[in-house]
């Protein structure tokens, strides 16, 4: 595996190719963004050039200007072109196994035997991906969340066939860009974070469905109740809080759970009829009627920003 990296190829340069696009360039990283139009590349690089100006008039750009870090970036249409001379590719075209298996055989083929070619995938497995490859022993995922450039989270994990070495550089490598890696010890459909999620949104959209409260009441609730709470806390420690211990949460709240658990949703698709009441619902939230969609963006994007500067340790 390539130890020494230099250059990073981005290959798909939609949000998720952005991000990654900015923040190696703000780690100094000499970045070849890859994609199919010129006008496609053209979006992508004025995203990533707002993108490193947010971080820069937040503080978050040391040593260099946004322009400067802009300049370690340049696009191609060519894959070849992308992953001749990368030490490290960023994977992040659409997330379905043909997509994902197409355009891996052709990044295995024409990038160096050792360089390590990294998933963005939000779910899927790469055990499955890696099938047929030539050296399926460098593929990995690394998995981060939108927006890419703000949120520190990377989930990195191997398939059958990678070798450890490819998941401890990847770790490495996001940290030294400002992630912070979570090594998974196995593959499971979503990871962890998707998995969560998923959970909650399911939960979410009943509540919408069933009628027991609207889709603003539903967010209101999260934002002033647990969501407050979420940025500094997990699941788990919220657990051993709530029990002072997680023994005792454990044997004093097991029952009130499971009358929870037993009456939640459990379906796993989305009917007409629930599509229909959740549009409903939250296409009436003061906020999605009141602001664009940029807007809604910018303000999140803003506030994520806020959180970031927050010393969110226990000492």
């Amino acid at each position: 595996m390539n130890r020494n990296i230099d250059q990073v190829a981005c290959i798909g340069s939609g949000l998720i190719g952005q991000g990654w696009a900015t923040l190696f360039a703000a780690a100094g990283y000499a970045v070849i963004m890859q994609d199919l139009g010129d006008d496609i590349l053209k979006s992508a690089t004025d995203q990533v050039s707002l993108n490193l100006r947010h971080l820069e008039g937040n503080g978050r750009l040391h040593n260099q200007t946004a322009a400067g870090a802009l300049s370690h970036i340049r696009t191609t249409l060519s894959l070849a072109e992308a992953v001749k001379n990368a030490d490290f590719i960023q994977e992040s075209v659409p997330d379905t196994y043909a997509a994902k298996k197409a355009v891996f055989k052709e990044m295995d083929r024409l990038s160096p035997g050792d360089t390590i070619i990294a998933s963005s995938s939000s779910g899927l497995l790469m055990s499955e991906i890696q099938i047929g490859l030539a050296r399926p022993q460098r593929c990995v995922l690394a998995h981060p969340f939108l927006p890419v450039h703000l949120l520190p989270l990377v989930e990195v994990v191997g398939g059958d066939q990678t070798v450890p070495e490819a998941v401890d550089i990847t770790c490495r490598l996001m940290e030294k860009i400002g992630k912070a890696p979570v090594r998974l010890k196995k593959e499971v459909s979503g990871y962890i974070v998707n998995r969560l999620q998923a959970a909650v949104l399911r939960e979410a959209v009943d509540l919408v469905a069933n009628g027991v409260a609207s889709a603003e009441e539903v967010d209101q609730a999260f934002c002033t109740g647990m969501g407050m709470r979420d940025p500094f806390i997990g699941p788990l420690l919220r657990a051993y809080l709530a029990g002072d211990g997680i023994e005792n949460f454990i044997d004093h709240y097991s029952e009130s759970y499971r009358l929870r658990w037993t009456s939640m949703a459990t379906w796993n698709t989305i009917s007409s009829s629930v599509k229909e009441s959740l549009v409903k619902s939250v296409n009436e939230m003061p906020v999605v009627r009141q602001s664009s969609l940029e807007r809604i963006k910018s303000w999140r994007d803003q506030m994520l920003m806020e959180i970031l500067k927050l010393d969110r340790t226990c000492r």
